[in-house]
């Protein structure tokens, strides 16, 4: 079937649903309705920044047809809910002793008894459903091809429909990341109030701390620059300006389901080779945050329910898959670089609580080393095993290997490991690694944990997403060069399965 032909037939499917959807509004919210229209309007509307065609030509012909096929599914469910509304409900009318008729007291007992478990199904199944579709049509309009396209992520920032479904807030950062203007401008802060507060900070681990910064807590992560040289060394202006550029970016606006703090700047400290990132503290906690490590390492006096284990994860997974949507990697996530805020009714910081934890909840940091996709690099020595447990075999030691998206979902699978059996993955081999140095024994020691242990305490479900995740196994043939169908089956076949798995809990 020509292009065309498929536009038109799923053109013809939108013009359904929203017909039906408006007919059905009691049922299906409006909200949904009109993100149905939003969604018509932004594929179908002919826009300059295609030449005068639609953004849904711009897609090959296979995500046409599952665009089609998706849509063909959600309007069989809204046929169903406007046929459960339009159906004749007559009852037998009776008068009773007051000389009322009782016809509609009978409609409403057999509208609860008979419709009441299907109309919550079709609920249900319409908003999920409705949630997929727009997920994966925000993951091919800026994973494909299409999304390195100046144009098209403009439109996508700016387009009144883009900004009901939310697309605009991941083009913005995408364009931040992908095509950062040189600019003298810093983001640096040089306020002399605030060197002393951040080297006062009271300190959180070796990496993290909180200040008091213009009337509220605030923060700090401090990094180093060049932590061999014995004396205090200029920042080369190449460093500067990653640093620079990394802040800026991640003080951009983001979805929560990014899971990062907001950074307010940074600040540099010559004399100590070190830059420190200053980020808001999120709302309603107490500014007195705490390592998964740490969590980790108190597993006694910490342990969480299940359903605590697999909100953890999902929460994780879905920080990857947002990260790949805008083209960036982490490089560094560890159980170290992931934080929770105690919630602002729990006591002073005692084991106790500590109890008093979101797991559903936890901040992703460490940025050391992230960098936007197109900085790739090919990493310095680092043999640490508290360091090397978490990375990809292709990234150990000393990495010749660019780093790439499965480098960081495999990260991912040993912090689900850790999470799952609720015990540091440095604790998983007797002597902590540090005689298994050959890179491939240690992700063999870590999926040999993972087969062995990890069902028992989480099921089935959750083991294999973990492995999938080790051995990154997704199946994927002849993927595009932007990843698009990896970023999918990720989705797929890791967050989907755990979101699914949240929801029976």
């Amino acid at each position: 079937m020509d292009p065309l032909s498929i536009a038109g037939l799923t053109l013809a499917v939108f013009d359904q649903l929203w017909k039906l959807g408006k007919a059905t509004a009691e049922l299906l919210s409006t909200d949904e309705t009109h993100r149905t229209r939003a969604l018509r309007l932004l594929l179908f509307q002919p826009s300059p920044e295609y030449d005068g065609n639609a953004l849904f030509e711009q897609f090959d012909e296979e995500v046409q047809n599952e665009i089609q096929l998706f849509l063909e599914e959600l309007c069989s469910v809204v046929e169903e809910a406007h046929r459960l509304l339009s159906r004749p409900r007559r009852a037998d009318k009776t008068i009773a002793s007051d000389g009322n008729s009782t016809s509609s007291i009978s409609k409403r007992l057999r509208w609860t008894l008979l419709d009441k478990k299907r109309i919550t199904t079709l609920i249900k199944d319409f908003a999920e459903l409705n949630g997929r579709i727009l997920a994966n049509i925000k993951l091919w309009c800026l994973s494909m091809s299409i999304g390195v396209n100046l144009q098209h992520l403009r439109r996508l920032e700016n387009d009144s429909n883009s900004k009901k479904l939310g697309f605009d807030v991941d083009a913005r950062l995408h364009l931040a990341a992908s095509y950062a203007e040189s600019t003298e401008e810093t983001s640096e802060l040089k306020d002399p109030k605030l060197l002393p507060a951040v080297e006062n900070a009271k300190r959180f681990g070796d990496k993290f701390g909180v200040i008091e910064w213009e009337g509220k807590p605030a923060l700090v992560e401090f990094r180093s620059y060049d932590s061999d040289a014995p004396v205090p060394v200029v920042i080369d202006s190449r460093t500067r300006e990653l640093v620079d550029h990394l802040a800026k970016l991640l003080h951009q606006p983001k979805e929560l389901l990014f899971r990062m703090p907001s950074c307010i700047d940074w600040i540099l400290k010559p004399l100590t080779n070190e830059y420190s990132f200053i980020f808001a503290v999120p709302p309603g906690v107490r500014p007195d945050p705490i390592s998964l490590f740490e969590v980790l390492s108190l597993s006694v006096s910490m342990k969480p329910s299940l359903g605590d284990k697999f909100r953890l994860a999902l929460g994780l997974a879905r920080c990857i898959s947002q990260l790949q949507l805008v083209k960036w990697v982490h490089e560094s996530f560890r159980s170290a670089n992931i934080l929770f805020f105690p919630t602002e009714d729990g006591n002073e910081r005692s084991s106790e609580s500590r109890r008093n934890l979101d797991f559903s909840q936890p901040w992703v940091l460490g940025f050391d080393f992230s960098r936007p996709e197109r900085y790739f690099s090919s990493g310095i020595e680092d043999t640490c095993p508290l360091r090397d447990v978490y990375r990809h075999p292709e990234r150990q030691q000393s990495p010749s290997c660019p780093f790439n998206k499965l480098h960081d979902i495999y990260a991912l699978g040993v912090v689900l490991l850790e999470t799952g059996l609720w015990q540091p993955a440095i604790s998983l081999e007797k002597d902590q690694f540090k005689k298994l140095r050959d890179p491939m024994s240690i992700k063999k020691c870590l999926i040999a944990q993972a087969e062995k242990r990890l069902a028992s305490r989480t099921g089935e479900k959750y083991k294999t997403v973990v492995l999938k995740c080790l051995n990154g196994d997704f199946k994927v043939m002849d993927d595009t060069k932007e990843d698009a169908k990896l970023q999918r089956e990720f989705r797929t076949q890791v967050v989907d399965i755990l979101e699914k798995a949240v929801d029976s809990i």
